[in-house]
């Protein structure tokens, strides 16, 4: 039997104006789709438990940036704190809750992974098939960003791919355990992105995205 709403065509007429039917996505692999680590397969809006006030304050954030996503805008989210506060299940509940909401694909990718992975790539096809898609997704998360001493190779690609989607109007998501800016002269600075990555990186970051801040308190 076709589909009840599409009759099996795929597509839904909305007063002379034809939609693609919700049937087509029906029974899609967002794990693989979204490319999203096992791990987080299940990471939904609805079951992350947010325990202090910062926590409450991202996942509303969270939640409005998802419902209200505009690709064209080229809006984006920083997810900044220590470990173990959910940064990384918000991004994933944002890109699940857009593609099931906007039919919008983005992408996940560990940062480091993602650095191995374009480097053992180097001057083959696979490369720029999968440098086309970081630099033109429509939103792209970047998951655990600064989080090993980079080379200079290292820092001129990410620095490039940011550039680009900062340049072209496309959204990115970042989580990061490290503060983005210098705040002081003490241990925060040797920490700071700023100093992983470079200020121009840095500064890009914040002109694309809202910056949210999780925290134990």
């Amino acid at each position: 039997m076709g589909c009840p709403k599409c009759g099996g065509t795929g597509f839904v007429d909305r007063g002379g104006v034809l939609e693609i039917c919700s049937c087509r996505y029906e029974g899609v692999n967002l794990q693989k789709y979204l490319n999203i680590p096992p791990r987080f397969v299940d990471a939904e809006f609805e079951n992350y438990v947010p325990v202090s006030p910062s926590q409450k304050i991202a996942l509303e954030a969270c939640l409005h940036y998802a419902h209200t996503f505009e690709p064209k805008e080229g809006k984006g989210l920083s997810l900044v704190g220590p470990p173990q506060m959910g940064k990384t299940h918000l991004a994933v509940a944002i890109l699940k809750t857009i593609y099931r909401e906007k039919r919008i694909r983005g992408l996940f990718f560990d940062t480091k992974d993602l650095l191995y992975k374009l480097q053992s790539y180097a001057n083959t096809e696979k490369y720029h098939r999968l440098m086309n898609l970081l630099l033109n997704a429509p939103l792209l998360v970047l998951d655990d960003l600064g989080s090993e001493r980079l080379s200079d190779w290292r820092i001129e690609v990410l620095s490039y791919i940011i550039s680009h989607r900062y340049n072209f109007l496309k959204s990115t998501l970042i989580t990061t355990n490290y503060p983005l800016l210098k705040q002081s002269k003490d241990e925060e600075v040797a920490r700071a992105l700023e100093e992983r990555l470079s200020p121009a990186i840095v500064g890009k970051i914040h002109q694309m995205n809202e910056v949210l801040y999780l925290m134990q308190s």
